[in-house]
C-alpha cells in the first residue's frame, strides 16, 4: 500500500534543504544521512525506510556514500601491541580458559556420579 505523497514530498524537501545547506530543523552543515533527512522533515528516523520510499532511500544512500568517501577523516596510525604484552595477555586468557575447562570437568564428573547413583536407586526399587 503506497504512502501518501505528502510524506514523501516532505522528506524530499528536507533532503533538498540539507543538500543546499539551508536546513531549518538541524544545524547548518549537518551531514546528509537517512536519519538526518527524516529529522529535518520533523519525522521519526524510522519513517524513511527502503520499503516505503525506495527511490528516495536509494538517492539519499548514494549521496551519503559518495560524500562520505570524499570527506574521510584522517586515518589514525594503528598501534601494535608489543610482543611481551601480547604474550602476557594470551597467557592470562589461557589460564582463564583452563580454569573454566577444569570447573566444567569437575561438574561433569559430579553429574556422572549423580546419574550412576540414580540408576542404582532405580534398579534397587
Amino acid at each position: 500500500m503506497p504512502r501518501p505523497k505528502s510524506v514523501e514530498s516532505a522528506m524530499r524537501a528536507a533532503f533538498e534543504r540539507l543538500l543546499s545547506g539551508k536546513a531549518t530543523n538541524l544545524p547548518e552543515g549537518t551531514a546528509v544521512t537517512l536519519s538526518n533527512v527524516a529529522k529535518e522533515a520533523d519525522m521519526n528516523p524510522m519513517s524513511l525506510r527502503k520499503e516505503r520510499y525506495p527511490e528516495l532511500h536509494r538517492e539519499i544512500c548514494a549521496y551519503a556514500e559518495i560524500n562520505a568517501n570524499s570527506a574521510e577523516k584522517p586515518k589514525r596510525r594503528k598501534t601494535r601491541e608489543s610482543d611481551t604484552k601480547r604474550i602476557k595477555r594470551l597467557k592470562l586468557e589461557n589460564e582463564k580458559l583452563t580454569n573454566i575447562v577444569l570447573t566444567l570437568s569437575a561438574k561433569i564428573e559430579e553429574l556422572e556420579h549423580q546419574v550412576e547413583s540414580l540408576k542404582d536407586h532405580i534398579t534397587a526399587n
